[in-house]
């Protein structure tokens, strides 16, 4: 790799650090961390994205011989291609709630973890929920009547709205305004850790006073950066470093050492509030490695991807007092879900993955005696079509999510679960589902458990109003 290409990417990811960081005022990133009094009340929110749209269909899937029935001939051209049949015989059934009368639902037999958190009343399913601006049905729907969110149905719009409550290029997400306002309340302090992403998601944790802390495969992101593969091969031509005195493995610290003194050549105050960020960066990175590191107790955890960002959450969390942190807000994700085709040899599979990663990082956290003060949520683009487009499904509307840990008042399900029917009064069509509730309602509830009153949450979500009743389901 020639001296150019290096510095091309190495400046260009560093940048893209300092740039993300660009969100949050600068005396905020210059402040000390605060930390956490012996002792003091701590709370972690952690959200798992779903890239592609999850399937709620095959998720909360009908249980009752009637409706699985009905269920069942509508999906059947993808029933058959299932490795597990999705027979009732092969899923696993929830206490259903007396009000959905006789109708009764399951899991599919890909999550036993979650299915075992539910009935021990430590996971809850939340049906029907997503992007509203007014409560609608499928007759203002259809008449064009309703004031519906932009955008409906895209990829990138809908992730940003389900993390923002606005389309591609909102700058700041619901949850960061969230940690603003216990920011502004006294309940949580200032500190770099307090809002950490794993992977991406970002958007969901930004606040004008919150900024995220990025991490790579459970490492800070500029150590990952320049201990990788990058600066293993041969270099070329590096005399801006000093060619006779640069090696191959002093390189990642004599680059380190470069840019934390590049303040020293610039005069203008944008270059200079860069220059400090980058410090900050650095400064934040050497506190993150001294005061995280893998343990026994992060032990079982799955190897894949989604499993080791659960991980690297539980190893933070296990280091808050050295971070100072009282609120963390976190994000992890998982892709894939976009299963327009091979729907039946794909979900079956990221089921098992997302099940078994919220199982052990459960497990992990009841061993630590953090279960009562970790709170894990699932969300999604949007969910999927009842009607079967060949070996997959479309994009849907609302979705069904889980919601996890120890003050769940769990083993019930929140909201609503129309029909796996067509032309019902929340069918957009397809079987589409029109949400019965919004991310408002959803947010608010953990707005609430991590500590703000009714009048800081109505400011966070200011068409809360619109929607009721609130959603209530923590102990």
């Amino acid at each position: 790799m020639r001296r150019r290409d290096f510095l091309n990417v190495s400046g260009s990811a560093l940048a893209s650090t300092a740039a993300r960081s660009l969100s949050a005022p600068l005396t905020a990133l210059a402040a000390s961390d605060a930390l956490a009094a012996p002792g003091e009340d701590y709370r972690a929110l952690v959200c798992v994205f779903l890239f592609g749209g999850l399937d709620n269909y095959d998720t909360v899937i009908p249980y009752d011989a009637a409706s699985h029935a009905r269920w069942a001939q509508i999906r059947g051209p993808l029933l058959g291609q299932y490795p597990v049949p999705r027979s009732t015989a092969n899923l696993l059934p929830l206490t259903t709630p007396a009000r959905f009368g006789a109708r009764q639902f399951a899991l599919p037999p890909e999550m036993p973890g979650l299915h075992a958190l539910y009935q021990q009343g430590n996971a809850a399913v939340v049906g029907n929920v997503g992007p509203l601006v007014q409560p609608t049905d499928a007759a203002q729907f259809a008449s064009g009547a309703a004031v519906l969110p932009p955008r409906l149905f895209s990829h990138n719009d809908q992730q940003s709205t389900w993390m923002s409550g606005g389309t591609e290029g909102a700058q700041f997400g619901w949850a960061g305004q969230i940690h603003d306002a216990l920011l502004q309340a006294g309940v949580s302090s200032p500190n770099t850790f307090s809002a950490v992403t794993m992977s991406a998601g970002e958007l969901l944790i930004t606040g004008a006073e919150t900024s995220p802390y990025h991490l790579v495969g459970g490492a800070a992101l500029e150590p990952t950066l320049l201990q990788s593969g990058i600066v293993s091969r041969p270099i070329e031509d590096v005399p801006y470093f000093g060619a006779d005195t640069v090696s191959v493995a002093g390189l990642p610290s004599n680059l380190v050492e470069h840019f934390k003194a590049a303040s020293s050549a610039h005069d203008g105050l944008l270059e200079q509030d860069v220059d400090r960020l980058l410090r900050s960066s650095f400064a934040a990175n050497a506190r993150f490695k001294s005061a995280v590191a893998p343990s026994g107790a992060s032990a079982g955890f799955p190897a894949d991807p989604f499993g080791l960002q659960l991980r690297s959450v539980f190893e933070v969390m296990q280091a808050r007092s050295t971070l100072g942190a009282r609120r963390q807000l976190f994000v992890v994700t998982m892709g894939g879900f976009d299963t327009h085709s091979d729907q039946p040899g794909a979900l079956p599979e990221l089921q098992a993955r997302l099940d078994a990663g919220i199982s052990a990082f459960y497990a992990a956290c009841q061993r630590a005696g953090l279960d009562q003060c970790t709170t894990l949520f699932t969300a999604s683009d949007f969910g999927r079509t009842l009607a079967v487009n060949g070996d997959g499904t479309d994009h849907g509307w609302a979705g069904h999510h889980f919601v996890v840990g120890g003050r769940v008042n769990g083993g019930t399900i929140y909201g609503d679960l129309p029909p796996a029917e067509f032309g019902h009064a929340l069918d957009a069509g397809a079987g589409r589902l029109i949400p019965s509730m919004s991310i408002e309602q959803y947010g608010a509830n953990f707005a609430g458990w991590l500590g703000l009153d009714d009048t800081r949450i109505g400011a966070v979500f200011p068409n809360l109003s619109s929607f009721s009743p609130r959603l209530y389901m923590m102990l």
